[in-house]
């Protein structure tokens, strides 16, 4: 079968990409998620606040700002340095298409890094946005507008394919999708997989939930993946609940371009990338693809205007089901 797929305008042998994550942290985590399989890979992200430490700003830390921030440094003992990322960039580059990420959350700091992250030979740039409205007088049109200002400045400044990672906490997200398309935005990814808070009750003290993802996670991905896919131009990389070929195949037939792994490759080990394009080999084959083009966005919002699996009537559907 012919794996080959487009994302971003980058030609990949398949749609597996690994996600920004631990894995990816290293060149040699890198190369051998290649040796596994990837379609291309999306390296650790890069946090503001490894930035804005590494240039003694000391109204930023960790603990302040960003949870995710705050976890990342307390299981790697250390913040990313931002020049040993530019060397993780180059290092890595070559096989197949590696994607720079940084995740923001303003832009004092980032723009002139995502500039250095072009220079060193980045073939695209993932902007993982993560904006959260803490008080009543942040409204959901402020937190909109920081995001496309965001992809904005981002397009000024580089001429990478840019791809935005963003949660689904939004109030109509085909509205914001289309406004950072016109930003320059050229994948959406959804979706972005919070840390979920915890509370220790023996102790009273915070902590950190469970970190991966679940398949009972993927079905929210799937309804925006096939709503968005046909709403906007861009392409849409799917992330959070992809568990192996089944949800990577549901996926492309809703519209994505690629499917996003993690959690299962950090349960399952690497080989799971294998395991997955044999399984979506053999389904092609089963159901007489040739190409991912063969079926791809076959079950799209366009293509579901009788049943309306993807509106809010399912939910009638659903309770009718279970009588």
């Amino acid at each position: 079968m012919d794996l080959k797929t487009q994302y971003m305008g980058l030609e990949l042998k398949n749609p597996v990409v690994v996600s920004a994550s631990g894995l990816t942290s290293s060149a040699d985590g890198v190369k051998k998620a290649i040796e596994a399989g990837a379609g291309a890979v999306v390296l650790n992200s890069l946090f503001e606040e490894d930035i804005a430490a590494a240039v003694g700003d000391a109204g930023v830390t960790t603990a302040s700002i960003h949870p995710e921030a705050e976890v990342y440094a307390k299981h790697m003992g250390m913040l990313l340095q931002p020049d040993s990322y530019l060397e993780l960039v180059e290092r890595s580059v070559g096989e197949v298409p590696v994607i720079a990420s940084l995740n923001c959350y303003s832009k004092k700091w980032w723009v002139d890094y995502a500039q250095r992250l072009e220079n060193v030979g980045a073939n695209a740039l993932e902007l993982n946005l993560a904006p959260m409205a803490l008080d009543s007088r942040t409204t959901a049109a402020k937190l909109e507008d920081e995001l496309v200002e965001m992809v904005y400045l981002a397009r000024e400044a580089v001429t990478l394919p840019l791809s935005v990672k963003i949660g689904h906490s939004f109030t109509s997200l085909p509205h914001l999708a289309t406004r950072l398309e016109s930003a320059g935005a050229n994948s959406l990814t959804l979706f972005n997989r919070y840390y979920n808070v915890d509370i220790d009750i023996e102790n009273v003290s915070f902590q950190s939930g469970n970190s991966l993802s679940s398949p009972q996670e993927f079905g929210p991905v799937l309804r925006w993946v096939g709503i968005l896919s046909d709403t906007v131009e861009m392409d849409v990389a799917a992330s959070t609940g992809l568990d192996g070929a089944k949800e990577l195949i549901k996926a492309l037939l809703a519209g994505a371009n690629v499917g996003q792994f993690c959690s299962t490759l950090y349960r399952n080990g690497l080989k799971q990338i294998g395991v997955i394009l044999d399984e979506l080999s053999e389904w092609m084959e089963n159901h007489g693809y040739e190409n991912i083009s063969d079926f791809y966005s076959l079950l799209s919002l366009n293509d579901d205007q009788r049943d309306a699996f993807y509106h809010r009537l399912q939910y009638v559907k659903a309770l009718k089901g279970k009588r």
